[in-house]
């Protein structure tokens, strides 16, 4: 082969190579971009807290939770009359019916409340 073929048909496969090396670049860069604007907007959707209470209620009820049972479901009247539902973790205690409780209201802001117990109040 003469060398001015040999030297035309390197730089050939070395164009094709630097093509398909460009493109694979892009690629990957343009999905990492889209993974980052999709982690933003994740972000962004999530229904922050707006601002928490601190409320005072009764237990109505209490079942064991589905599962590995490390969860009790509550249902709660609270001073004001409204009746929640919430979950009280094991480590809380074991809550009866009749006990009071100390809840945190938590406002989001879609306007959703959820209700933290934060400590059971033994009579």
């Amino acid at each position: 082969m003469k060398p001015e073929t040999k030297k035309r048909l390197d730089r050939m496969i070395f164009m094709q190579r630097l093509k398909y090396g460009a493109i694979a670049g892009g690629i990957g860069v343009a999905l990492l971009g889209f993974m980052m604007f999709m982690a933003y907007e994740e972000e962004a959707q999530v229904d922050k807290v707006v601002s928490n209470y601190s409320v005072h209620g009764t237990v109505v009820q209490a079942k064991i939770g589905l599962g590995r049972g490390s969860s009790y479901n509550l249902s709660v009247r609270l001073d004001d009359g409204r009746m929640v539902k919430t979950i009280s973790q094991r480590s809380a205690g074991i809550p009866f019916k009749g006990e009071q409780v100390d809840l945190t209201e938590l406002v989001r802001r879609s306007g959703n409340k959820n209700y933290v117990v934060k400590r059971l109040i033994s009579q």
